[in-house]
């Protein structure tokens, strides 16, 4: 099923899918803001799982992520379900330039006197598509509660303000015009993928939720990394009583 941004309106998810077993399952949009974009985070991301999967088929050259390049025999390999249990993280797994504050504040500032001849664009590929629903996606999420957007996309929330600034006519434009610039978290860690993409084939799920620690570690070392030097620090406390931040207190612990 496609994603779709309305979607978040009406959105609840009884798991996390953050690898807690019951204490995850006892996560609520009532306990923590965040906890409605956990399921499209899961559309999100098993959309790009699927469109990674399908590169690796193609035997095409240059593809877009490297990762696929390097296994695209792993990649060939999951099935449907495997490819589910792939998408299974609280957050997004594609990054949009979401960490870098120069350049978001260098696109608004561009947007705000968007080109003639850009003004109409459209998504045209697929690629494009899923640019527009991530970009759309984060949209959202930093109108409605900044801090959410951290957690879910490590965005900073200098980052966020620029991104809740944008018109919807901006945010087609944007997202069309760097669609190239979409990249899979931990790209830069090809081994953490190759074992994912191990693990996600077998049945037992213990190798499984061990990776997805070590990949959250990943993601909130994104957070911490984004921030700039005197910056307003993510508001990390407002989610200590939430079942939600075991994520926040394993990276607390580990940076």
């Amino acid at each position: 099923m496609p994603f779709c941004v309305g979607d978040l309106a009406t959105v609840r998810t009884k798991d996390s899918g953050d690898g807690e077993g019951a204490d995850g399952q006892q996560l609520s949009q009532h306990k923590w803001k965040g906890a409605r974009s956990i399921g499209l985070a899961h559309q999100l991301n098993q959309q790009f799982i699927e469109l990674c999967w399908e590169l690796s088929l193609d035997g095409a050259t240059g593809h877009p992520f490297p990762v696929v390049a390097s296994y695209r025999d792993l990649w060939r390999h999951p099935d449907p379900v495997a490819r589910q249990r792939l998408s299974l993280f609280p957050f997004v797994i594609v990054d949009l330039r979401f960490g870098d504050v120069a350049w978001w504040r260098m696109a608004v500032g561009n947007g705000a006197h968007a080109r003639s001849h850009v003004n109409g664009a459209a998504p045209a590929t697929r690629w494009d598509w899923l640019a527009l629903e991530t970009l759309m996606f984060g949209w959202q999420v930093a109108r409605e509660e900044r801090s959410v957007a951290s957690m879910i996309f490590a965005m900073p929330p200098s980052v966020a303000d620029c991104i809740a600034t944008l018109t919807m006519q901006q945010v087609r434009t944007l997202a069309v015009e760097s669609a190239k610039s979409l990249r899979l978290r931990w790209d830069n860690h090809p081994r953490l993928w190759r074992d994912l993409l191990l693990a996600a084939r077998e049945p037992d799920d213990a190798a499984l939720e061990a990776l997805r620690r070590e990949a959250k570690l990943h993601f909130c070392g994104e957070m911490i990394h984004a921030q700039p030097a005197g910056g307003a620090p993510i508001p990390w406390t407002r989610y200590a009583s939430t079942s939600g931040s075991s994520i926040v207190k394993r990276c607390s612990r580990k940076f």
